[in-house]
């Protein structure tokens, strides 16, 4: 457990990426620029005196996740998956690789599927069964991932599908929350706001113009694509609601810089929709006039037992963000205009409310983690 001020708090991160984006997994040059891009945002969002080497931040191995995220006060993690099919040859972190780490460490890790149909309703068959096997606990659906094949949320079939997978054990449902998490076009720019250092840029990561399969270093077959930035990770507020209506069993988690603030709030109508904070912590320093405002607004309108913390590793290291959201206070121009920050609240939004979301035991964890702590440290763990 985190201490701080004399308090203890359970941590659950619920957004964490253990991934293999080293050469031998790119698919060609798409998937190396992917990769660097992604570490340029994180030298410029981590905040580090020490971010990751490019080594260090291509592949999450068992000794790394261990040291910067269990030893670094989280007491259990949710592995997010990322497949990105089209630019790594077996997927960026794939399901197969996150079961064998949350072997190691027996009830430190939760695991959750990936929905990414891609436009072929065929891929999502056997997912509740999958669920049941690997014992997930929940589901990740990128709606926006590629424009030419956008998962629909108010499909009909899409509904059947989160149904069984509920009533086989993955009751929870992330929404376009992954590594390329952005606000939506229209949105205000409060996730990132500050956030920049002057005179940098954080670049967005393009999809590649797939040339010939030879030119372009993979064996994929030859397909259609205008080269351009990804689109942003957003999806329709009018389905996500119909859908989360239509399904009240399940619990719909939401990035935070998904949708406008105001528009998020008014989602909160519905009891079975949360809300993932990690581009709101990301922004806490460098923006705490904007990041402030915009957790006051979400507190007020979901409440604590509906705010989740999540720190995207390795995008940033979630023992930072920890720290801040322990002791963070609202500047002076919002004092007395949202709710007290407490330590019942911050008790909720660190790990209380993902621990009862995800059905995790809470008893004799701050026990058991330092156990495991030492055997792990003591002893040499081989790097994959």
């Amino acid at each position: 457990m985190y201490v701080g001020d004399g308090e203890q708090y359970l941590v659950v991160d619920a957004q964490v990426h253990a991934w293999d984006g080293r050469p031998h997994n790119q698919a060609g040059p798409a998937g190396e620029q992917f990769l660097a891009d992604l570490h340029h945002r994180h030298r410029t969002l981590d905040h580090s005196p020490r971010p990751l080497s490019v080594d260090a931040f291509d592949q999450v191995t068992d000794r790394s996740l261990h040291a910067d995220v269990l030893d670094a006060g989280v007491d259990r993690a949710v592995l997010q998956p990322a497949g990105f099919s089209d630019l790594f040859v077996l997927g960026l972190a794939p399901l197969a690789w996150h079961a064998e780490l949350a072997q190691e460490w027996p009830g430190r890790f939760v695991l959750s599927g990936e929905l990414d149909p891609g436009g072929d309703r065929s891929k999502v068959r056997g997912v509740a069964a999958q669920v049941r096997r690997d014992g997930l606990r929940g589901l990740t659906i990128v709606p926006a991932r590629r424009p030419e094949a956008r998962t629909p949320l108010g499909a009909a079939w899409l509904r059947r599908v989160l149904s069984r997978a509920e009533q086989a054990g993955a009751g929870v449902v992330h929404v376009g929350v992954g590594p390329l998490a952005h606000p939506v076009p229209g949105a205000p720019d409060w996730a990132f706001a500050g956030v920049v250092e002057q005179g940098t840029s954080l670049p967005r990561p393009r999809w590649p113009s797939w040339a010939e399969p030879v030119r372009a270093g993979s064996a994929l077959p030859v397909r259609a694509r205008n080269s351009g930035p990804l689109p942003a990770g957003g999806y329709d507020a009018t389905e996500l609601s119909e859908l989360a209506a239509a399904l009240p069993r399940v619990r719909f988690v939401l990035g935070a810089g998904s949708l406008p603030t105001a528009v998020l709030c008014r989602m909160a109508r519905l009891p079975n929709v949360h809300v993932l904070l990690t581009e709101l912590l990301v922004a806490m320093r460098r923006a705490p006039l904007a990041a402030g405002a915009a957790l006051g607004d979400l507190l007020a309108a979901f409440g604590p037992d509906r705010l989740m913390f999540g720190s995207g590793y390795p995008l940033v290291r979630p023992g930072r963000l920890v720290r801040e959201l322990a002791t963070f206070r609202y500047p002076d121009q919002l004092r007395g205009r949202y709710p007290e920050l407490d330590t019942d609240v911050r008790r909720a939004v660190l790990g209380g409310t993902a621990a009862r979301v995800y059905g995790l035991p809470t008893a004799g964890v701050a026990a058991s983690g330092a156990a495991v702590g030492r055997t792990v440290t003591s002893q040499s763990s081989p790097t994959r």
